[in-house]
């Protein structure tokens, strides 16, 4: 059967419950797709879920490649559980698959992750299947290349942003955790006045040189309608006079963020909600509570208080429920619809996955 989304003209993102990591699914209005991290549970794979309900109705990207791309914010464990599945399936076979540096390339060879800060005896083969990853990988790190993308007549951009290892080396000489959630990329789509903002495990002190651009960061942007003249052609793929998440929040807005980090009070970024008009997003997106051991902290409550998120409607369990913060805690996966005429996106929350594949 094909799924109602498969011709729609709006943007479509899943966000599963994965428990501690995450695990998101974009199709854009092109129908290509995007997949951002590899997290996953003991009881449900997302990897497999796209794989079987979603992979087979995307478009190509060039042509050849499903998904269009594959994105992994940062080597941690509960963001990279799945890269053996993608790895061994024959199915996946993604254009682009876009990795903090980590790849030796001639003439960057200290763009490369420190892996000696990240690397145990605990998660050393999860790193092994995230270093076969980017065998495949192409450098430089770049977003999907419009001329390779069916077309689309609406109006929608994307970015992505990071920190050079190298310098978030120099912020976090000594504090391994940091460094290793400090190279997170951050990833920005807006659809008409539909937005959202995915960070990883961003630190507060790289999130704000991020946020402004600051010489120590790349950007990677691309428009699918509408590129304003004399953009350069490497737009995509090497920085230049992208726009800055500061920029784009203070002329957009921002509607939804998946907080950094779980959402935990370390992580909190009061400079993102100073960039936006009013101070506010729509919506604040947390995945799932951590309490597995008392040093592991507790999500912040300013993202579910008014000075910090305007609140809007959310399809929780078939009943509407006015919401400034949604969570995964409760077994709930999500599903965004952006690009609606509408001033907000539409929201659902379900435990079954499947309750979210055929709504509008």
């Amino acid at each position: 059967m094909v799924p109602i989304w498969k011709n729609s003209n709006k943007t479509y993102i899943w966000l599963f419950n994965t428990g501690r990591g995450l695990s998101v699914c974009i199709r854009l209005p092109n129908n290509v797709g995007i997949l951002y991290d590899l997290g996953c549970k003991d009881d449900f794979s997302p990897v497999e879920f796209i794989e079987k309900e979603i992979l087979p109705h995307l478009s190509k990207y060039n042509k050849s490649y499903n998904p269009g791309q594959l994105l992994i914010s940062h080597p941690h464990g509960d963001h990279i559980q799945e890269a053996k599945k993608i790895n061994e399936s024959d199915n996946y076979n993604p254009g682009l698959i876009t990795l903090p540096h980590d790849k030796e390339v001639e003439g960057q060879e200290n763009e490369q992750i420190d892996f000696s800060r990240i690397e145990n005896e605990d998660n050393k083969k999860l790193i092994d299947e995230y270093k076969k990853l980017y065998e495949k990988r192409t450098p430089p790190l770049q977003t999907l290349d419009r001329n390779n993308c069916p077309a689309t007549k609406e109006d929608v951009v994307y970015g992505l942003y990071y920190m050079r290892p190298p310098e978030v080396d120099k912020v976090y000489p000594s504090e391994d955790q940091k460094y290793g959630n400090g190279v997170s990329l951050c990833f920005y789509l807006r659809h008409n006045h539909h937005s959202i903002w995915i960070c990883g495990d961003i630190t507060p002190d790289i999130h704000d040189d991020i946020l402004i651009g600051e010489k120590s960061i790349e950007k990677r942007f691309t428009y699918f309608k509408n590129e304003p003249a004399n953009t350069p052609a490497d737009f995509n793929s090497k920085t230049s006079s992208q726009p800055t998440p500061e920029e784009l929040f203070n002329k957009h807005g921002l509607t939804l963020l998946v907080a950094p980090h779980h959402g935990l009070e370390s992580s909190f970024c009061q400079s993102l909600f100073d960039a936006i008009p009013g101070g506010k997003t729509q919506l604040n997106i947390i995945s799932e509570k951590r309490h597995l051991r008392e040093n592991e902290g507790q999500v912040d409550k300013r993202y579910s208080d008014p000075d910090h998120s305007r609140g809007m409607y959310v399809n929780i369990d078939r009943i509407q429920d006015l919401r400034r913060m949604v969570s995964t805690r409760n077994g709930h996966h999500m599903l965004f619809i952006l690009g609606r005429d509408s001033p907000r996106p539409k929201a659902f929350l379900r435990k079954n996955p499947y309750d979210l594949l055929n709504l509008t």
